[in-house]
């Protein structure tokens, strides 16, 4: 542990103030401060008055001396600046952004000296990031000790994730600690980390994270901060025990998802009729993501022909494969739901492919605890777990809905399970032929029957006035499955 750490724990062990120790060693507050945070070497003098005066017995002249050769020291006097590029042309979100200066750039009194902590939560490729770093980039300057980025990939490729003790270990570097002179026990880490953002203002933004544990880590330990923070998922624990602020993103507005193609799509779509331009917006959810891959992907087709394209992305497997740009796996909806859906547990998975496609328009957990076939507060627990990872939303007490993207992903998945599901039992029928057994493969059960029949078909809303066709209906009834739209060769 370094003397700067050490001489703080010492010092608020017997309760004195910085004022307090000041008097007794005469030397200035301003200094001490300088030592504890790290940016000031101590002197063997000072060191030798602050053991004599905190009764120490030895204890902190041992540390300044063995300390010394792994000091932390300022390499600059230019705070960090890590914010990665905000997203072009952001549309939207005025309200989002008034709420998050009213929660984050003016301390609350009534929070009694805390850290003013904000999430930022919502479902996969709503914006989160994007408003984070806007507000951020905006409000930069209100933090003049710098801003810190900590992405910790939760949500992302297979070994993209950062551990929080990595994170820390980025921040102290960050911070003007030298390489290979943080401390090697991560509890350390974390004190010299609190001790270096103690008195400072400084802007900590911590994105792409999936436990409060994580986040905890990474908080600074005094005022003086503000922490950002993002995640899809809904962080109760963060809420409740650490005062966090929850601001919970929702899909863009109709005229935002309109705005926000017309500045990024083709000039053909921009010049196309305001129903295509709707249209399209509500296929991809009014979620950004969708909308600016859509709008990439519908720059090579010609003008002439986007208004046949957009009608052709009814067909919801047609519709993930369009918004899917092959060579990025970030910009991809698909990929973007797939982490979500991998981070589940076993039951809540099965859950989710199981309502995901029927809750479109909403579903009572009494309806959920038959298809499942579990009881209802089982079923309520496993709706509750899809909502807290912002796959489900709750839109009255026992009711919840899934939107229509996310829905058509759920269906796929579960058409997937069940092709996997007869494949195995194929198999196993021929190895029993083969070796002579009689015993035969257990058959899917009538509620597994149903469920194959009705995801083989893709569920759309019901439109304004005409009632929903019924599920087995309208696989039978289903237009010939379209493939995905492709630009024409050159």
């Amino acid at each position: 542990m370094t003397f700067g750490v050490t001489l703080r724990e010492r010092r608020l062990e017997q309760g004195l103030s910085l004022t307090g120790l000041s008097k007794l060693i005469h030397y200035s507050k301003g200094h001490l401060s300088r030592i504890e945070s790290g940016d000031k070497r101590a002197s063997e003098d000072l060191a030798r008055r602050c053991d004599e005066a905190l009764g120490a017995r030895g204890e902190l002249l041992s540390a300044h001396r063995t300390g010394s050769a792994r000091r932390p020291s300022r390499r600059t006097s230019r705070p960090p600046f890590q914010l990665p590029p905000g997203a072009s042309h952001f549309t939207g979100r005025h309200e989002e952004t008034d709420a998050l200066d009213a929660a984050a750039a003016r301390p609350d009194p009534a929070r009694g000296g805390s850290v003013p902590l904000v999430l930022i939560d919502g479902k996969p490729g709503v914006g989160k990031t994007a408003l984070a770093l806007r507000w951020a980039h905006r409000n930069a300057a209100a933090f003049p000790d710098g801003v810190l980025f900590h992405d910790l990939g939760a949500y992302g490729p297979a070994g993209s994730a950062v551990r929080p003790d990595e994170a820390l270990t980025a921040g102290l570097h960050a911070l003007g600690v030298e390489h290979g002179a943080e401390p090697a026990d991560p509890r350390e880490r974390a004190a010299l980390y609190r001790s270096l953002l103690s008195g400072r203002s400084v802007l900590v933004v911590i994105d792409n994270a999936a436990s409060a544990d994580e986040v905890r880590a990474l908080l600074p330990g005094a005022p003086g901060c503000t922490v950002l923070v993002t995640s899809r998922s809904r962080m109760a624990g963060l809420v409740a025990r650490d005062g966090a602020e929850r601001l919970s993103l929702q899909p863009l507005s109709p005229a935002e998802s309109s705005l926000l193609l017309a500045r990024t799509a083709p000039s053909g779509l921009r010049d196309a009729c305001s129903g295509t331009v709707s249209a399209l917006a509500e296929h991809c959810g009014l979620l950004p993501l969708a909308l600016r891959i859509a709008a990439e992907r519908l720059s090579a087709f010609p003008p002439g022909q986007l208004d046949g394209v957009v009608r052709e992305l009814g067909e919801p497997e047609a519709l993930l494969d369009f918004l899917d740009c092959p060579d990025d796996t970030t910009a991809s909806v698909r990929a973007a739901f797939s982490w979500s859906y991998g981070r589940l547990g076993e039951d809540a998975a099965r859950a989710f492919r199981l309502i995901g496609p029927r809750a479109g328009a909403g579903m009572p957990v009494t309806d959920a605890a038959g298809l499942l076939g579990v009881p209802e507060a089982a079923a309520a627990r496993l709706m509750e777990v899809l909502r807290q990872n912002n796959l489900l939303e709750l839109t009255a007490p026992g009711r919840y809905r899934c939107d229509s993207l996310l829905g058509a992903y759920a269906a796929e998945l579960a058409v997937r399970d069940q092709r996997r599901t007869r494949a195995g039992a194929r198999s196993m029928d021929a190895s029993s032929r083969s070796s002579g057994n009689t015993d035969r493969p257990r058959r899917l059960s009538g509620d597994e029957r149903n469920f194959v029949a009705r995801c083989t078909h893709p569920i759309s809303r019901p439109r304004s006035g005409r009632r929903a066709v019924p599920l087995t209906k309208a696989r039978h009834s289903a237009p010939p499955r379209r493939r995905t739209p492709t630009p024409p060769t050159t």
